[in-house]
Parts: structure tokens; sequence; C-alpha cells
């Protein structure tokens, strides 16, 4: 009987806490319907009752209401809980969630903090800690709403699950793009934290008024951020960046010197800001590199830019952006340099296409013209079926997405079935640069769809349930459950569909890069692929309803049960809605991202190709110059070389060049001579 308590336990907080994750982007609605409390409200025993029956969203409610009904059917756990059990459940919640499991840690934790018995405890260490971890855990789970209700009560307090609450807070917010949201819990009472979570506070909502472009209200909060908060070099590096945007770029090298320079940075800064300090630092550096840049002070360029290490991922960058400030200031041996430092070094970075065309420029201008038109051929070589593939690509929307997955790190571009070589698909997954909303997109987008996909299984499951429990035994009730065979459900179905479309989309891709398909074939199999999308999004948004469960009797869990699959039926409603959304964001944002990638290669195709021409009347001008000085009886270097010594010996001497050593043992011609020297 107790693993049924456990299993009901489990299978709510499941239910709660996937579809929740899936509300980060367009809005959807709590599993509830009514006017959330305040979120640092703790109603009493009386209101939750009154609340239950008004189908209030408070997150616990569900679950307390859940443990009345397994206790009035003798199912719910009756042993009284201990601080040590706490503590030890603590402990391995908090294991969980730092292995990754979040799941089980917001199960683990939901079973104690919703239950009656947690009461005595919900104030003590134990309890704080716990309703932490649940909160913690939500938000790890993309469930903002819960996340906020569970972690907001907690900021009232001053003791260490207080302070942890705050930096969740501050956390979860510049996680979901929406800081403002999650800060709402701390208004009013700023001036009784810390000082670093001050700063924290005042960096999040620095960055929610950036991102509204308040760029006054920005700087103001950003100028609240102490050298203790962890966020002191982020927010004095936004803040230059602030004010470059408004060109006002002697303020904006003064900030990022205050983080470039360890003589300017306060001595607490590296201490609390960690490893992304060093990594601002960087970025300050190179912020330092391109504003001497804009104001065409060139050495002060290459000397921030030189301030880069070695270890940075930053580095290519700043090899590039040297190399150009070298390019420009007409130090074209300076510019070789760091172009053949930025090649030796052997990293993946988006610059690879540009680096190639200024590589090739400057051997153009030292007049290195094999060089150049091995390199310039290389370039059309290697970057021509990258530009044809991102042509193709645009006009199909699966496969960018796939790409811009790749890219944002969450597929392998080999196996995005892209239909184009492996080497090609790496090449333009590392010139693609996509934007940090961009990748926040595509990370909820693909949270949102692994979610989605449990839905179905737990709708069985609370199924199973009703059947279980929904019902009285003694009634002769005859449960009759779903009796759809293996692979015959409507998520079969459609990952059977989507399946489909992909290799359908595949071959046509493979079909137009052959250029030897009739081009009858290519429409059939564009017709095949449009039809298969259409039955796709058809699938996806008019999915049936699971078979109902007919049980004799029926009581309060059993109607609780019913509630929450009607919930969980509006719920994947809603997600339908909302990921179809977020798929028209996603696909409107890869087709510019590869739209931009698809320009810059044009232009830098068309740059190699006026890098030819430039190439043959070099070499032709090159060619009038050394005539030129022919008829004025001068010979090139090539022919002539006074220093050459070795052409002036005859076939039986040799030469053996001064190597700059002096031995005290060599013979020198004679007795001696070394000491009349």
């Amino acid at each position: 009987m107790r693993s049924l308590a456990a299993w009901s336990w489990l299978g709510i907080v499941l239910c709660v806490a996937p579809v929740a994750a899936a509300t980060e982007g367009p809005s959807v609605a709590a599993p509830s319907s009514g006017a959330e409390p305040p979120a640092g409200a703790e109603p009493s025993a009386g209101s939750e009752a009154q609340a239950a029956e008004r189908g209030d969203s408070a997150p616990h409610l569900g679950l307390r209401a859940y443990e009345e009904a397994l206790a009035a059917r003798k199912l719910a756990p009756t042993q009284p809980l201990s601080a040590e059990r706490l503590r030890a459940e603590l402990a391995q919640a908090e294991a969980s969630l730092l292995a990754g499991r979040v799941a089980e840690a917001i199960a683990a934790a939901a079973a104690l903090v919703e239950s009656k018995r947690f009461e005595p405890f919900r104030e003590g260490p134990e309890g704080r800690g716990l309703r932490f971890v649940l909160g913690d855990a939500l938000g790890r789970a993309g469930a903002d709403e819960l996340a906020i209700a569970y972690l907001g009560p907690l900021t009232q307090g001053d003791d260490v699950s207080a302070r942890r609450a705050v930096r969740a807070l501050v956390d979860h917010g510049l996680e979901s793009g929406d800081p403002a949201r999650f800060l709402e819990p701390v208004r009013g009472h700023e001036q009784r934290l810390p000082e670093e979570l001050r700063g924290d506070v005042a960096y999040a909502r620095g960055r929610a008024h950036e991102r509204a472009g308040r760029a006054a209200e920005a700087l103001g909060e950003l100028r609240q951020v102490g050298p203790r908060s962890r966020f002191w070099a982020q927010a004095t590096y936004l803040s230059g960046l602030i004010e470059a945007e408004r060109g006002r770029l002697s303020q904006a090298e003064e900030l990022f010197c205050r983080v470039a320079d360890p003589k300017l940075t306060p001595k607490e800064a590296p201490l609390f800001g960690g490893a992304d300090f060093f990594e601002v630092r960087d970025l300050a550096r190179l912020g330092l590199g391109r504003v001497a840049h804009e104001t065409y002070r060139f050495d002060d360029a290459q000397y921030y830019y030189y301030l880069v290490p070695k270890d940075s991922r930053y580095l290519p960058e700043a090899l590039y952006e040297a190399a150009t400030t070298r390019y420009e200031a007409k130090d074209h041996r300076g510019a070789r340099e760091y172009l053949d430092e930025l090649v030796a070094s052997r990293r993946s970075h988006p610059y690879e296409d540009e680096r190639f065309i200024l590589d090739a420029y400057v051997d153009l201008a030292t007049c290195d013209f094999d060089a150049a038109e091995k390199k310039l051929q290389a370039f059309s070589k290697n970057y021509a079926p990258v530009h044809d593939a991102a042509r193709r690509l645009l006009r199909d929307p699966t496969a960018m997405r796939r790409l811009l997955e790749s890219a944002s790190g969450v597929g392998d571009p080999r196996l995005a079935n892209l239909g184009i070589d492996a080497t090609i698909a790496r090449r333009l997954v590392a010139l693609l640069r996509v934007d940090e909303g961009q990748q926040r997109l595509q990370r909820r987008l693909h949270r949102l769809e692994r979610h989605v996909a449990g839905l179905d299984r737990l709708e069985q499951d609370l199924l199973a349930a009703r059947a279980l429990l929904g019902g009285k035994r003694e009634s002769g009730a005859v449960v009759t459950q779903n009796a759809e065979g293996l692979g015959a459900s409507d998520a079969d179905r459609l990952a059977r569909v989507e399946a489909q479309a992909a290799e359908v989309g595949r071959l046509l891709r493979e079909a137009e890069a052959s250029r030897k398909v009739p081009k009858s074939e290519i429409e059939q199999l564009r017709g095949e692929l449009e039809a298969l999308v259409l039955q796709a999004r058809r699938a996806r948004t008019s999915a049936a309803p699971a078979t109902e469960v007919s049980a004799g009797g029926g009581d309060e869990i059993g109607a609780r049960l019913g509630d929450d699959l009607e919930r969980l039926r509006a719920l994947r409603a809603e997600a339908s809605k909302t990921r179809a959304e977020l798929e028209r964001a996603a696909e409107a944002g890869a087709r510019e991202v590869l739209r931009r990638l698809e320009r810059r290669l044009e232009r830098l195709l068309r740059r190699a190709r006026m890098g030819r021409i430039e190439l043959v009347l070099g070499k032709k001008r090159a060619l009038e110059v050394e005539i030129e000085a022919l008829s004025q009886g001068l010979l090139p270097p090539s022919m002539v070389d006074s220093l050459d010594v070795a052409r002036y010996l005859r076939d039986d001497e040799e030469y053996w060049p001064d190597d700059g050593e002096d031995w005290a043992d060599e013979y020198v011609g004679g007795e001696g001579l070394r000491e009349s020297r």
C-alpha cells in the first residue's frame, strides 16, 4: 500500500513539473485555472481547504489534497517524520540534483514538503533546505512559476537557505530571459541582503532593463553591482557595451579597462567572480581592441589583442582582429605573423572563412602572387559547396532547425540527417554565428519536446492509478484499459510520420545536390514532403484523447485523478500550441541566421573573384616593372645577387658560409695570431 502512495506522489509531481516546464515559451497556464496567491504567502490549513475547493493554483494544494484522499483510503504514510530522516532525505535530494537527476529530486522533495507531517519542520533548517531543493529543481526543469512560488517565501529569512534562494532566483531569471519576474519576491527587502547578493539582484535587474532597451535604467542598476558580487565583471563589461552602442567610446574604454587591467580591478572581484571572471576579462580586452581600432589607434589595438592569453577560447578572435588591424595599418608583415599563428593553432572558429580571404589579400599586398592564387583557389573550392548547401537548406525548415540545434550544442551535425556531406555540415556549423537568444530558444524547444513526449505515458499511468484507486473494489466493475497495441498510439504514429518526413527531406536534398535526378522526380519528392509535413502538423494539433477508464463507485481520489486527467489533456493541447509557436519562432530565427551566413559567403566569394582579378593585374604590373628595369640595364634580384658567393666558385671549390661561431681551438691561419688580436 505504501508503494501506491509513493507512486501517487511521483506521478502527480511528474505531471506538474514537466508540463510546467513547457510553459517557459509563449504563456501556457500552470496546471490550474485559478488566481495565484502572493509568492510570499503561507496559507493556513483552513484557507488551504477552501482554496482546494476553488481550484486555486498554489503549487502545494493539489498534492496536499491527494495526501488527504489517500489517508481516507488508509494508503497514506502515517509514520512521523524526524529531523534525522529529513537530513538524510535532504542529502539524497541534493545529490540527485547535483547529478542532474532533476525529476528524481523533485519527486523526493515534493513527497516530503507537501505532506502534513512536514509542517513542524517547515521553518527549520532541514525543512527550509528541502523547500529550496524543490524550488531549485523546479527552476532547472523550467517550471518557472512553481520555482518562484517555492523559492520566494524562503527569501524572507536571513539564513543560508534565504541566500541560496536569492542566488537561485537570479540564476533562473537570467537563464529564462525574464529576470524581472523572478525578482518580484525580493522586491522591498534588498537592503537586508548581503552586499554580494545585492549586487547579483542589481545585475539581474540591469539585464532586464538592457533587454527592454532602457539603457539609462540599465546603467543605473549596473553601477550598483559591487566588487564582492560574482557578476561585477559582467556588469562592468555590459556597461561598456551599452556606452559603446550609444557612441560614447571614451566611457566604454574606461569601463573595459576596469576589467581588463589587473591594476584597476578591485582585489575582491576575481575571488568572488570565479572562472567566469577571466572569460569576461578576455572579452573586455577584445572590447578595448575594437574601440581602439574604431578610433584608428592601430598600435593600441594590437596591444590589447595581444593581452588575450593563449589558453583563452577567444584567442582565434583576438588573432584575427589583430591581423585585420595590422593589415589596415599597412603592416603586412605583422598581419602575416598573426595569421600564421592563427593557422598554427588549429582551432575551429567562426572567422575561418574571413581569415582565408584576409590571408590571400595580405599575400597580394606583399606581391606573393603564387601563394595568393593557391589560397583563393582553395577558398573557392572549400566554401562554394558550403554556400550552395546553405542556399538549399534555406528551403527546408526542418533541416534548418536541425542545423541550428547542432550549432547550439543540442545535436551532432553528422547525425542531423541534413542530406549534405558530413565535412560540409561541420564546416557550415562552424561558421554559424548564433546569438544568445536563438540558443535559448533552441534549448526551450528541445526541452518542451522532451517533456511533451512523456505526457502519453504519464496519461496511461494516471489511468492505471484511477483503475486501482478510483473505484471501490467490491463493486465488481470491469476496468477497460486502452487496448491499443505496441506502436499504435498517437505519439507513435506522429513519430513515424516525422521520421518519414525527415527521410524524404534528406532524399530531396541529395537529389538536388546530385543534379542528375530528373526535375519531375524532384517535384514529386517535394510534394510528398509537403504532404508529410502537413500530416505531422495535423497529428500534432489534434491528438486523440486516451481511452477513458470505467471504474465503479468512485470517491474523492478517483475524482481528483479524473480532474488531473482532464488537466493533463488541456495542458497537452496548450503545449501543442506552444510548440507550434516556438517552432515558428525557431524557424524564423534559423532562417535569419542561415540567410546571414549565405550572404556573408556570397560576399566573400565575390571578394575571392575580385582577388583573382587583382592577382592577374598584379602579375601584369610586376612584369611591366621588370621589363622597364631590364630596359635601363638593371637586372632583377632573382637574376643577380651580389651576396650570393657560391655563383663565383669553380667546380673544384666549396664554400662554407660563416655560422658566427669561433671555437677556442679552431685553426685560424698561424701560431700566435689569436694572441695578437
